[in-house]
């Protein structure tokens, strides 16, 4: 099975740079763009299956590489992005001002500090880890070839550490751009990875 990693395409938020998980955002002019651009270089590849979050940026990202109608996706709200609570929104330097003893607590230990409302990375990562091995069983029972899977930041590097069977500390190993695919071989549980951030 060869799975297609994308990254959702910009969003205003992104622009931005404040944290936005679970907040539902649609793409902006260069998140089209990139999306586009995904399309053209994916075109040669017939997809068994197009598997996105819940949220709309990744289903939106979807349609446009796919040309499939996100009606026919399969959406897994348990691959949604980390939840930051009443951080939803906000810039690190305003909470470095307004909540800051929050804000260093969850910096020294961001393993297991929640932002308020929010998950933990540890809760975040165990949630992807379950949601994702799930899917895996059942893709590889159905003997799919190749699947584009359009996920976020977060929860793709959350994938990789599940596959690759790596600590929590690995998270910070990986990127996953807006403007790029990556390519993982899977089989019987074993991954390989082919490529990472190839650019388009």
């Amino acid at each position: 099975m060869r799975l297609y990693l994308v990254r959702h395409g910009e969003t205003e938020v992104n622009q931005r740079r404040v944290y936005s998980g679970s907040t539902d955002h649609e793409l902006n002019v260069q998140g089209i763009a990139q999306a586009e651009l995904l399309a053209r270089a994916l075109s040669g590849v017939q997809f068994d299956r197009v598997v996105t979050s819940g949220l709309r940026r990744t289903q939106q990202t979807a349609e446009y590489i796919s040309g499939i109608n996100r009606q026919q996706h399969q959406q897994l709200n348990g691959l949604n992005e980390i939840h930051f609570g009443l951080w939803e929104g906000r810039h690190y330097q305003e909470l470095e001002q307004n909540d800051s003893q929050n804000y260093a607590n969850w910096c020294s230990d961001w393993k297991n500090f929640p932002p308020p409302e929010g998950e933990s990375f540890n809760q975040f990562n165990l949630r992807i880890h379950h949601s994702f091995t799930a899917w895996l069983n059942e893709a590889e029972a159905a003997s799919l070839n190749n699947i584009l899977f359009v996920g976020h930041q977060g929860t793709l590097r959350c994938i990789l550490l599940s596959l690759l069977k790596m600590p929590a500390e690995g998270f910070w190993f990986f990127t996953f751009r807006h403007d790029a695919y990556s390519v993982i071989d899977i089989h019987r549980g074993h991954a390989v990875i082919q490529q990472l951030n190839v650019l388009v």
